[in-house]
């Protein structure tokens, strides 16, 4: 391992991994430090695969999806051979944005700037006045490719064109998505509603609040909780190389929220993806790191053609409720963190092992970019 890397961004290896095995967290500052962030930009999510949008959004030849991920902007088409593509939203001409929204029925990616033009599958169309013009190059000034895969109604994407195939990356993950019945034809599912959060807190605290429920009986007292038994050995959780998947009975209640569907398994998949099937619906999920104490989560419900779309919006509030409780909180626990007076996190192992689980992950990446085995 580089140990001039590693010294330069402040990190005791040999502190860390002793920490981590008595169950506490990685070091607070990394949940707020901008270098931090800037080296998770490079170590993790550079050449991570990450949930891009449900497939129902790019269904259709000439749909063409639009997102920020992260530090690089993204655009997803399916051309006119109906192929899936993406490309880094970016102009070869000077870098201005090439497709602004999401389209359906598109038949190119036009430049607002310059009007340059590009075909559905990344191909330069038209450069006006370009042509003739000495060393003009139009078959090499396609749009810059993004590696791209469906996965059941989900679209996942990885900046890195060369990456690995998705289910090579994260094998044992996605073979237990697929045995629960998580990767079904998305011709049975219609997309119901979409909400996007923009959350004042570091990407890590998001992903921590999400992977227990220590918290659920407390903070979602009358959401999630209020819906699904959350207490102590009420549920059960498999964990393994990059994922978590639990399993929540629904509970009959006398609270104010609609009845839970069905019992549920919610299944996340690192870095940030969260696949929760819920009887007729489907609930899918994505988080991007926008800052080091700024995160985007953006939440999508399915459900089967003939769903009551009021019971689907009825059920989303109760998650809505749930997710912007765990926004307060995570902001809440960032501002604390940020004052740099607690250096450490300690975790409660019988309740809050998912946490403990991604700190290793996390960890894991750290070294892995750092040149440790």
């Amino acid at each position: 391992m580089s140990a001039t890397r590693a010294d330069s961004l402040g990190i005791n290896i040999a502190e860390i991994e002793e920490r981590l095995a008595g169950n506490w967290s990685l070091p607070t500052r990394f949940y707020h430090d901008p270098a931090i962030f800037d080296f998770e930009m490079e170590a993790i999510f550079a050449r991570s695969w990450a949930f891009f949008c449900p497939v129902q959004k790019v269904m259709e030849p000439g749909d063409v999806a639009v997102r920020q991920m992260g530090r690089w902007p993204i655009v997803v088409t399916r051309d006119r051979e109906g192929r899936l593509r993406a490309f880094f939203n970016v102009c070869r001409h000077r870098g201005y944005t090439v497709a602004e929204r999401d389209q359906t029925r598109c038949l190119r990616l036009v430049c607002r700037y310059h009007a340059w033009s590009y075909n559905l599958d990344g191909s330069l169309a038209n450069a006006p006045d370009a042509d003739g013009e000495a060393g003009f190059n139009k078959d090499g000034l396609g749009l810059r490719p993004v590696a791209v895969e469906q996965w059941g109604s989900a679209i996942f994407v990885n900046p890195d064109p060369e990456a690995p195939a998705l289910r090579e990356v994260w094998p044992e993950a996605f073979a237990l998505g697929e045995a629960n019945g998580l990767a079904q034809d998305p011709g049975e599912f219609e997309l119901i509603r979409s909400v996007d959060y923009d959350i004042a807190t570091n990407w890590k605290l998001w992903y921590d609040n999400g992977t227990e429920c220590y918290h659920c009986p407390t903070i979602h007292e009358t959401s999630f909780a209020d819906s699904y038994d959350a207490g102590v050995g009420t549920y059960a959780s498999e964990m393994g190389p990059g994922f978590l998947m639990s399993h929540y009975w629904a509970k009959p209640r006398p609270g104010d929220n609609t009845q839970a569907p069905v019992d549920q398994y919610a299944f996340q998949v690192f870095p940030g993806f969260v696949c929760i099937g819920e009887g007729d619906i489907l609930h899918m999920t994505g988080m991007v790191p926008m800052a080091a104490g700024r995160t985007r989560h953006v939440a999508h419900w399915l459900a089967r053609p003939g769903t009551d779309p009021g019971f689907v919006r009825e059920w989303s509030d109760v998650w809505d409720q749930t997710y912007c409780e765990d926004n307060q909180a995570t902001s809440d626990q960032f501002a604390n963190l940020a004052s740099g007076l607690q250096p450490w996190n300690r975790y409660v192992a019988g309740r809050e092992f998912g946490s403990r689980h991604l700190s290793n992950t996390i960890w894991q990446h750290y070294k892995d970019a750092l040149g440790g085995a």
